[in-house]
């Protein structure tokens, strides 16, 4: 006789590390806070704080971020696209970016990212217990007796991070008195054979 046990239908994450992302960050910081004084919030996720339009990155002045930040995340699909446990079979393409400015007490709700395969987030300024990023299992009101239904990772600058836009997942609230800055983004599926 022999038992075993193993995970089946696992979710794939992955994610960058930037040991030079200081060089960057301040003026990520000032660029940000700056848009933030002018233009209105756009409220879906995020209570409290200040979430920026999905399409801030347009702007042009934005570029040399918007340049890093593609490069990061092309690197960062190729990896997830070498795990054992994805099949994709499409070039992911950016669909949207907004940035959320979490002060003392702001925090995202539980969330998805529909009409996107691909979600992501990169932690541009993120005080200690400023609020980890916590995913949810699709079922984890059945299984919650019976094994772990959630994983938290508490995020630090720099940090970019890609996971399946329909894996549930919310931000706990900031708990310091400086803000926390993230810039979240979303990937649809691409076909070069279909254009």
């Amino acid at each position: 006789m022999t038992e075993e046990s193993f995970s089946i239908l696992p979710y794939v994450v992955a994610k960058s590390e930037d040991n030079n992302f200081e060089d960057i960050q301040d003026e990520f910081i000032d660029w940000i806070e700056n848009y933030s004084k002018v233009y209105q919030p756009n409220w879906r996720s995020n209570v409290n704080g200040y979430q920026s339009p999905d399409d801030f990155y347009l702007d042009k002045s934005f570029t040399p971020f918007l340049n890093y930040m593609s490069e990061r995340i092309i690197n960062l699909v190729a990896v997830y696209k070498q795990h054992e446990n994805v099949d994709i079979k499409f070039d992911p393409r950016l669909s949207n970016m907004w940035f959320n400015i979490n002060c003392i007490g702001s925090y995202n709700v539980r969330h998805t990212h529909p009409g996107s395969s691909i979600a992501g987030v990169l932690y541009v300024d993120v005080p200690d217990n400023s609020g980890d990023l916590t995913f949810h299992h699709l079922d984890d009101h059945n299984l919650s007796l019976t094994q772990d239904t959630t994983f938290s990772i508490d995020p630090h600058d720099g940090l970019m991070i890609l996971f399946p836009a329909s894996l549930s997942h919310n931000v706990a609230p900031n708990y310091t008195k400086e803000t926390r800055i993230s810039i979240a983004f979303n990937l649809y599926e691409y076909y070069a054979d279909n254009y």
